[in-house]
This record gives structure tokens, C-alpha cells and sequence, in this order.
């Protein structure tokens, strides 16, 4: 059986290790992004690099993850595909005088 976008975008999140999102959330990040796997967990990394968790605990300082998240959202800015058709942004266009 093949996994469901939801079970994907777990995975590409590290919900198992890294719980954050419930599954309401993760499904409403699917919606948003009109089930693209690569804008949704880029999206995801970035809202979980927006929570600040770094904590002192006893005197222990215990570092924020930040960064991973940051470094893990730019492989999925990577795969992010876009296309005039679908909202992108044209970078070139042809000259009007055939040069």
C-alpha cells in the first residue's frame, strides 16, 4: 500500500522524532499548498524554525534546533517547481524588435 501525502509530509517533517504539527495542521499545510509534497515541508520547516526552544532548565542551557530546520527546508526549496501557469515569477521574456 502506498503512503498517503499526509504520512509523506510526516516523514519529510520528523514528526516521529520531532513531534510538533497535529494532523489537522499537517493536512491544512497539504490543503494550503494544493497537495504539493516539496511547498508543504518546505513550509513545515520554516514554522518549525519559527518556534524558538531553546530553554534553560537548571542551569542547563539547552540550544535551539533552528538551524536543522532552516538547512532541512532549503532541500525542499530545492524541489519546489514553479511555473508561470501556476503563479511564478517570469524571469525572461523575448524581445519585441526579434533580437
Amino acid at each position: 500500500m502506498a503512503p498517503t501525502l499526509l504520512e509523506i509530509l510526516k516523514f519529510n517533517l520528523q514528526e516521529r522524532e520531532y513531534p510538533y504539527f497535529e494532523d489537522a495542521e499537517l493536512q491544512l499545510l497539504l490543503d494550503s499548498h494544493n497537495g504539493d509534497l516539496a511547498k508543504a515541508s518546505y513550509k513545515g520547516c520554516i514554522l518549525k524554525a519559527a518556534a524558538d526552544d531553546a530553554m534553560t532548565v537548571s542551569g542547563i542551557k539547552l540550544e535551539s534546533n533552528r538551524d536543522y530546520w532552516l538547512t532541512l527546508a532549503e532541500t525542499f526549496k530545492g524541489e519546489i517547481v514553479t511555473t508561470p501557469s501556476t503563479g511564478g515569477y517570469v524571469t525572461s521574456r523575448r524581445r519585441v524588435d526579434g533580437c
